[in-house]
């Protein structure tokens, strides 16, 4: 019992530590409309092979990737913590800036209810919203006098998690999770003596599904998995102040829309002798042509989102050679993005590569990542960044069966 209260401690500590004092992390111009940026990254043991997941079951992974691949064992609780930081250059029309950030990630705890459901909760960041722009134009509620206004952006949405999985069929297991995204963005636009502040709160529950094959012939495993999630709306309360000769407050609601998805994932892994190998392909779609932009210089169109990864074990018996225990993963991905602007569509392409190193007889793993991508197109703003993911799985013995009565 000791331990358990040690591990719940932890975690506890580590929530609250997200929820008060983390901030949402990005520098990117593209997150200047709707909820923000959203951010795609589950930061687990498998970043370092693209994040990759749909179509993976490996019991001891807490797999946000799709609800239906929680795998437990039925004797150990599972405690996750990732940290991650970047660095930025952005790029247009000859002149460069760059950007830094670093922040907690994720916190996530998973454990068996009995041999069939396995449940996962935890909290992660959805969105994140950070600019600074300079434009010319004509500020809300001023005079038909051009200035130039500043433009400026913080904030983004929180996920907390719930999920559970469950064992339909000897090979076959569905999933759901339930996300509660709550948070607030700040949005200015200001010149000498005129300011227009706007701060959106949001808080919305939203379910999505998934599916997982699962079948283990020989020393190999195949896995196939199915995600899904429907179109839902987000409610935004807006509080707005204009200050100029004196201060003007109102309350609006307006509302966004997230899109409707479908993804699809398979995973092929394979231990013959000591050595352990693994292959894992993703693709997600996202129906956002559906959904209005609420910019008009900027438009939403469908994207799509390809992530594959490899992974290999030397030796994972071995004991004199701890390289041999270690985990070396590569991956890639490439996005259509859901942006356009000005009739050009913005694309990612990136590779990764990461380490997860054994600890205590594999039972703690620790996890790095590095992800190394661009961001943008001919005529767009253009990002080149470098990510580092570093984090903690703790997999502790949670029930014990006696020998003896």
């Amino acid at each position: 019992m000791t331990q358990i209260k040690r591990i719940l401690a932890l975690a506890a500590a580590s929530l609250y530590c997200v929820i008060a004092y983390a901030q949402h992390s990005t520098s990117s111009p593209y997150s200047t409309i709707g909820i923000g940026e959203i951010d795609s990254k589950i930061y687990g043991l498998n970043s370092g092979m693209a994040n990759t997941g749909i179509g993976t079951y490996i019991p001891g992974f807490l797999n946000n990737t799709n609800p239906a691949a929680i795998a437990i064992d039925s004797s150990y609780f599972i405690f996750d913590v990732s940290l991650a930081g970047s660095l930025s250059q952005y790029s247009t029309a000859g002149t460069k800036e760059y950007a830094n950030n670093e922040n907690v990630k994720k916190v996530a705890f998973g454990v068996r209810i009995y041999s069939k459901l396995a449940v996962s909760a935890g909290i992660l960041p959805y969105s994140n919203v950070q600019y600074r722009i300079q434009s010319d134009g004509y500020i809300e509620g001023g005079n038909n006098e051009k200035y130039t206004i500043y433009h400026e952006g913080t904030g983004g949405l929180s996920k907390a998690y719930f999920t559970a999985t469950y064992k339909l069929l000897p090979y076959l297991y569905a999933g759901v999770n339930m996300s509660y995204l709550f948070g607030r963005i700040n949005r200015s636009e200001s010149l000498v003596n005129q300011m227009l502040q706007t701060t959106s709160e949001v808080d919305k529950i939203l379910f999505d599904f998934g599916l997982m094959y699962n079948k283990v012939i020989s020393k190999t495993s195949l896995s196939a998995g199915l995600v899904f999630g429907y179109q839902s709306k987000i409610k935004m309360k807006n509080y707005k102040t204009l200050s100029s000769l004196g201060t003007t407050e109102t309350k609006t609601s307006t509302y966004t829309s997230l899109p409707r998805n479908i993804g699809g994932g398979v995973s092929l892994r394979n231990s013959s002798g000591h050595s352990y190998k693994m292959i894992a392909v993703d693709y997600k779609f996202h129906n956002w042509a559906n959904i209005k932009s609420p910019d008009m210089r900027m438009q939403y169109s469908n994207s799509h989102r390809v992530n594959a990864g490899i992974e290999y074990i030397p030796n994972y018996r071995t004991s004199r050679n701890y390289f041999q225990r270690v985990q070396y993963q590569l991956g890639a991905y490439f996005e259509k993005s859901n942006l356009v602007i000005n009739g050009k569509k913005i694309r990612e392409t990136g590779v990764t590569a990461g380490l997860v190193l054994p600890l205590k007889s594999n039972y703690t793993q620790i996890f790095v990542s590095a992800d190394l991508g661009h961001r943008g197109g001919a005529g767009l703003i253009n990002e080149n960044y470098i990510r580092i993911n570093l984090g903690v799985s703790v997999n502790q013995l949670w029930f014990l069966k006696w020998a003896y009565q």
